[in-house]
């Protein structure tokens, strides 16, 4: 009994302590789902904290003047689209330059306890590199990175720049003016590069800069080349490899190296130009062993510098006083400006498009042309000009301008010959070029008025039937229709209706002479056919063609008097005068013509040079050719 007393007290108490065990249980795992759902919401405010999140990190020191720094910008937790934007700050000790960005995506899939979660993670990493132009502390404040909008800020950014000794074994100047430069004016700066031969054997790295090459308001222009070797120079915007000459100098007893490579600089703008000094930095081995293959390889090194003048330089713009009307920013040596025209026989108001090819040693992409209406360029009473100046395109050949104006005054001759200025920055001083004129024949435009319209009308042939047979108006004047009738009016031919009975039933009794009568009646009617067919043959030919052959016989008697002293002014005037008859008739051969009779009669002398064999022959060719389209047409 006590056992069972004791089993049953054990039971019992087993069974409390399972009850405890399970209360505690079901405690500790609400406990623990309490904490979990906690680390759950933690983490998830956690990661909505980071959700966005940009640092900046260096590349590991030392660092030098004249060296360049890289700068990394990492974003994290951006959008996938669109990239985020960088505002880059400004570094009072050096420049800043961005190289580029490196997106980057990567996504990964997690399955626990039978649940899949999906993650993505997105990354911008942006490049910069720094080059610091002083030493000392370099401080880089924060860069901003925003993304529609969210922005969040990076730390600012510090550390020591250390300077480099300076040595005489390399260095590296600018060939520059003495100034002033004018704005717009082509200047040359050469940057030359030495470095001894001993230094040059010992050399692993070079690095050259020119902050000159980054003053905004300077552009300048390479030519390229061919050269064997190249001089590399680093700027905000990039690397530079300039094609360069190489030659040995001897200096001071040392062989030394020079590179020498040229650009042309141009001032945009009127303000002074500072910038600072060229800088040119190695590193060389001090110290070198052999390796496997028998190469130096070096185990002690150093770093030497040399640096240039400080840049100073003043702008000016352009004087104003003493400049010509025809002044349009041109600034250099040497200009010159050749107009030609589309077309050289038009009417009044037609349009005439004019081709401008401006060329010089100057920069040509801020040169224009002048107001069409300004003194020494064209007159606005006698051509209806464009408004404004048009815009030029600039290519290897110079830069090119196309306007289209119409001729309003019937006595004009000729396209006149054009001022153009520009000023020469070496002679201080306006220089004026002069076009060749263009010769213009002007036929006077037909206006019609409504005596002309009243007056076709009545000319026009009127159709008539039995009913309506209206009787013509009295003119002093025959019409158009008289006249086609006069090969019937001319016969005497009596074609009236006889009304009257007596005479239509009078006696038909032969008369004396009755049979010589009727065949001279008939030999009269056959001979008015004849010439009633051969009348209507002429009429039928078309006037047009009649017009173009008598063209055609003008010019080549104007060709006869060219060759017979006339020369090409006579020629010139004969191919005008057919194209103002037979306007269908021009071409390239015939503007090709005009253009050399013009050439040779503005010429020096030209009016009494006599005309050449070869352009008597293409005008006798040209002439040929269009009598035969004359006859093939007909």
């Amino acid at each position: 009994m006590s056992r069972v007393r004791r089993d049953g007290v054990g039971s019992a108490t087993a069974g409390a302590i399972s009850v405890a065990w399970a209360a505690s249980a079901a405690s500790a795992v609400m406990s623990l789902s309490t904490l979990a759902t906690a680390a759950v919401l933690a983490l998830s405010c956690a990661a909505t904290a980071a959700a966005q999140d940009v640092q900046v990190q260096s590349s590991a020191g030392p660092h030098y003047v004249g060296d360049p720094i890289t700068i990394q910008v990492v974003a994290s937790g951006f959008e996938e689209e669109p990239t985020p934007t960088v505002e880059t700050p400004t570094v009072e000790a050096g420049s800043l330059r961005f190289a580029g960005v490196s997106p980057s995506v990567s996504s990964s899939i997690s399955i626990v306890n039978g649940k899949m979660t999906r993650s993505k993670e997105v990354r911008f990493v942006y490049q910069y590199e720094l080059l610091a132009t002083r030493a000392g502390r370099v401080t880089i404040p924060a860069f901003a990175v925003s993304q529609g909008g969210t922005a969040r800020e990076t730390r600012p950014l510090t550390f020591d720049v250390k300077r480099v000794p300076t040595t005489g074994m390399i260095s590296l100047s600018l060939d520059l003016p003495k100034g002033p430069i004018f704005v717009g004016q082509k200047v040359p700066v050469g940057v030359e590069l030495q470095i001894d031969r001993e230094a040059e054997r010992d050399l692993l790295s070079l690095t050259t800069s020119v902050p000159l090459f980054d003053v905004p308001s300077l552009r300048f222009v390479d030519t390229p080349r061919d050269a064997d070797n190249t001089l590399e120079i680093r700027t905000a915007n990039g690397t530079l490899r300039l094609p360069a000459d190489a030659r040995e100098e001897r200096v001071g007893g040392r062989v030394v190296l020079v590179l020498r490579a040229e650009r042309t600089m141009i001032a945009q703008s009127p303000d002074a130009v500072r910038a600072d000094p060229a800088r040119a930095v190695i590193t060389r081995g001090t110290r070198f062993r052999r390796d496997l293959f028998g190469q130096r390889q070096a185990t002690s090194v150093e770093r030497l510098m040399s640096e240039g003048d400080q840049v100073s330089l003043e702008v000016v713009e352009v004087p104003r006083d003493g400049r010509p009307p025809s002044f349009a920013g041109a600034v250099g040596q040497g200009f010159t400006l050749e107009v030609s025209a589309d077309r050289s026989v038009v009417q009044l108001g037609e349009p005439i498009v004019l081709h401008f090819t401006l060329r010089g040693d100057g920069d040509l992409s801020t040169a224009g042309l002048p107001p069409f209406d300004s003194a020494g360029f064209f007159d606005a009473d006698q051509f209806r000009l464009p408004e404004e100046p048009p815009a030029g395109l600039v290519d290897e050949r110079g830069k090119h301008f196309e306007a289209s104006l119409r001729v309003l005054d019937a006595n004009v001759r000729e396209v006149p010959a054009l001022e153009y200025s520009w000023f020469d920055a070496k002679s201080r001083r306006f220089e004026t070029t002069r076009t060749r004129p263009i010769a213009l024949s002007v036929g006077a435009a037909q206006i019609i008025g409504a005596d002309d319209v009243d007056r076709s009308a009545r000319d026009a042939p009127v159709a008539r039937n039995d009913r309506d047979v209206p009787e013509p108006e009295e003119s002093s004047a025959p019409s158009r229709a008289t006249e086609r009738r006069d090969s019937l009016a001319a016969s005497g031919a009596n074609l009236a209706i006889e009304t009257a009975p007596a005479r239509v039933l009078g006696s038909g009794a032969p008369t004396a002479g009755a049979d010589a009568v009727l065949p001279a009646l008939y030999g009269v009617s056959f001979a008015l056919l004849g010439f009633a067919a051969f009348d209507a043959r002429r009429r039928a030919r078309d006037p047009g063609d009649v017009a173009r052959a008598a063209a055609i016989a003008d010019a080549r008697r104007g060709l006869r008097s060219a060759r017979e002293g006339g020369g090409a002014a006579d020629l010139g005037r004969a191919i005008r005068g057919l194209l103002a008859a037979v306007p269908e008739a021009a071409s390239g051969e015939v503007d090709a013509i005009l253009g050399e009779c013009d050439a040779l009669r503005f010429a020096p002398g030209g009016d009494r040079a006599a005309l050449p064999e070869a352009l008597a022959e293409r005008a006798e060719r040209l002439l040929s050719s269009l009598e035969k389209a004359g006859e093939g047409g007909a």
